[in-house]
């Protein structure tokens, strides 16, 4: 338990005997306000100020606050717009099945009694003395069981056994086919289905029981073949200009481990480690041969490799900025705020310039933007001086606070943090990297963790795959199929991004 608190009476005596100890007693509870302050500080940082995810602003003592989109209202209303053609389900001209329903024979009219005359029986009824209306239905879908017999015969002279051959793939007495190996990575890979409630929904839909087990070996083989077809796909991605990189936590076994990323807009590469930093990364393979265009955040880990052009993610930039300012109350920090997104608005304006016409950033507005941000950030530091030079002896670094740090990176790497302003090539975040991991995140929350060494790099690999034919706007069901028969086929088509 703490001591008991002083009176007042106690501490105006104590400080008129011992007014060192008032002295040091007031620097220790200096020091306590200013701990507490930076602890509630942290527990009032949520995603629209940092780079902590949505879910976690549950915990928060207040309410979550609601986000701030950079879009702005188009002002048009919801739901769609004029001249959209819209997907409603139509009737086709030619049904599978017919079912013709005729009136009874002899039948009279329900007003005047009149006898009416009907189609001769045994002729189809034609689509102009008829109504039609159509029913969609899946027929029922059970498994399939086809038989291979190869002839045996022997040679009558010596015995030998001569045996026709089996088509590829045959292979054993009993295996599954391609279709429903694919059709579980399928829905366990790519509609991310655990292995349990996937194995009931084989049983109840197609009448072919499955044990999690077999479900685990099909990851298992798939994966080796994904790692196969992901050879060209890696190549493609080291010669792309520009990459996005970003790393999430995951838990494989029970330890902490982290998902690696590597991406552009059409292709994708997952590596899971037991690391996260530069040792990781080199171990990925891809980062440090990389020497286009990186997009990430800031760790410090990316800035190890130095063949590459490194980019920052002002997605994450302006979230800091948001907290500096509304939490930490830094003017400058709103500020630099309008003018990233001044120059995001103008950089989207220049790329959507047809060929032709009059740039949108000029040299005057080139000049006027950085200047602004060179002015900006002055201010800031002005705002913030540097700490005084510890004590001599003193261990550690010196603690400049949130503000005088993100000031000295905005201060030291203005090239990556405005580059998607010169360069058309860089975006301004990197949403495509955050992208790429939300699904792998979505899958833990529902699969859980993975629970052996080998799995999880196998359905990183599998997930490699169905993330690029995905991008690609490939058929899903069909690639799996690919991969399974042709892995290095499917794996130069992602590459090329062309079928082959």
């Amino acid at each position: 338990m703490s001591e008991a608190r002083p009176t007042r009476e106690q501490l105006i005596e104590l400080a008129r005997r011992d007014p060192e100890a008032i002295a040091d007693l007031v620097l220790m509870l200096w020091d306590r306000v200013e701990a507490l302050e930076a602890k509630v500080a942290a527990l009032e940082r949520n995603s629209r100020t940092s780079s902590k995810p949505p879910s976690s602003d549950k915990g928060n003592f207040t309410n979550p606050p609601k986000p701030k989109s950079l879009r702005e209202k188009s002002g048009r209303k919801p739901s769609g717009q004029p001249g959209h053609r819209g997907d409603t389900l139509r009737q086709t001209p030619a049904p599978d099945h017919v079912e013709e329903h005729r009136l009874a024979e002899g039948v009279r009219c329900a007003e005047c009694g009149a006898p009416l005359s009907t189609a001769p029986a045994g002729v189809p009824l034609d689509c102009g003395s008829c109504e039609r209306r159509q029913v969609f239905e899946l027929p029922a879908i059970r498994i399939e069981v086809t038989e291979h017999r190869a002839e045996k015969t022997f040679c009558q002279r010596c015995g030998t056994v001569a045996t026709a051959a089996f088509p590829d793939g045959v292979a054993a007495p009993v295996q599954y086919g391609p279709g429903v190996r694919a059709t579980a990575l399928y829905l366990g890979g790519y509609q991310l289905i655990p292995y349990a409630r996937l194995a009931e929904s084989f049983a109840e839909l197609f009448g072919c029981p499955l044990s999690q087990g077999t479900l685990a070996n099909f990851v298992r083989s798939a994966g080796e073949n994904a790692r196969q077809a992901m050879r060209p796909v890696r190549a493609a991605l080291l010669g792309a200009t520009t990459a996005h990189a970003d790393e999430t936590g995951c838990t494989v076994q029970g330890k902490r481990h982290w998902l690696h990323i590597f991406s552009t807009r059409s292709l994708s590469c997952y590596h899971l480690d037991a690391k996260r930093g530069a040792e990781a990364m080199e171990r990925g393979g891809l980062i440090s041969r990389y020497s286009g265009n990186l997009i990430h955040d800031c760790l410090g880990a990316y800035e190890t490799f130095l063949d590459c052009h490194h980019f920052y993610c002002n997605a994450h930039l302006q979230r800091e900025l948001t907290y500096l300012h509304e939490e930490m109350h830094q003017p400058w920090a709103a500020d630099m705020i309008d003018l990233l997104l001044e120059a995001k608005a103008l950089a989207d304006l220049e790329r959507a310039r047809l060929p032709g016409t009059r740039r949108v950033i000029g040299e005057r507005t080139e000049e006027r933007i950085i200047s602004r941000d060179t002015r900006i950030v002055l201010t800031g530091l002005a705002a913030n001086p540097e700490p005084p030079p510890p004590p001599p002896g003193t261990k550690g670094r010196i603690k400049r606070g949130k503000p005088l740090n993100l000031l000295r990176r905005l201060d030291r790497r203005p090239l990556e943090i405005m580059g998607f302003f010169v360069n058309p090539e860089v975006p301004y975040d990197n949403n495509q990297a955050e992208r790429d991991l939300r699904m792998m995140k979505v899958r833990e929350k529902i699969s859980g963790t993975f629970r052996s060494g080998d799995h999880g790099p196998a359905f990183c690999d599998i997930r490699s795959i169905i993330s690029s034919v995905r991008k690609q706007s490939r058929g899903m069901l069909d690639s799996l199929v690919k991969l399974i028969a042709s892995p290095t086929m499917l794996g130069e088509e992602l590459a090329s991004g062309q079928p082959t």
